[in-house]
């Protein structure tokens, strides 16, 4: 039989230098002392306060405006050291990502936007040859002037 007797279970922080924490664990807490349990729940910020603190008053990221706005907070949060480094490098990733579909969604918006006009043109034409039909002039729906004439400067017939 050796002289030891049962091993007295030793909180699990590790300091800078390598060393482990001499102290007993915490009743409460199955691998930290009070000690370090006390340090480890004050330096995990609220993480709804956090998110407030990030997003500010962001409602999207449609704009590289939204999302600089959001790289900007992140970096106040990292150097204060209320987010992790790893956090970190995947919020900046996913605003990498965010500014990356802009430009293709924009180009996206623009076409549908242009498709719209289109259709809303053929339309126009296409009442503006029904109105000319009913007055009696069918030719002045194929007048080349009165075609190049958008809806915006023509007032519509009622």
């Amino acid at each position: 039989m050796s002289g030891k007797s049962a091993p007295i279970s030793r909180c699990n922080h590790i300091n800078a230098r390598g060393r482990r924490c001499r102290l007993t664990i915490a009743p409460s807490h199955n691998s930290l002392c009070t000690h370090h349990l006390r340090q480890a729940s004050a330096a995990q910020p609220d993480t709804e306060t956090l998110a407030a603190e990030l997003l500010g008053s962001l409602d999207d990221f449609c704009t590289a405006e939204s999302v600089n706005q959001l790289l900007g907070n992140l970096v106040k949060q990292l150097a204060r050291k209320r987010i992790e480094r790893r956090d970190a490098i995947a919020i900046a990733y996913i605003c990498q990502l965010l500014l990356n579909s802009l430009s293709p969604l924009k180009k996206e918006l623009r076409a549908e936007d242009e498709e719209q006009t289109r259709i809303d043109d053929e339309k126009f034409q296409a009442e503006f040859q029904a109105w000319a039909r009913r007055k009696g002039r069918p030719d002045d729906g194929n007048d080349p002037a009165l075609q190049a004439v958008t809806p915006v400067t023509l007032d519509r017939p009622s």
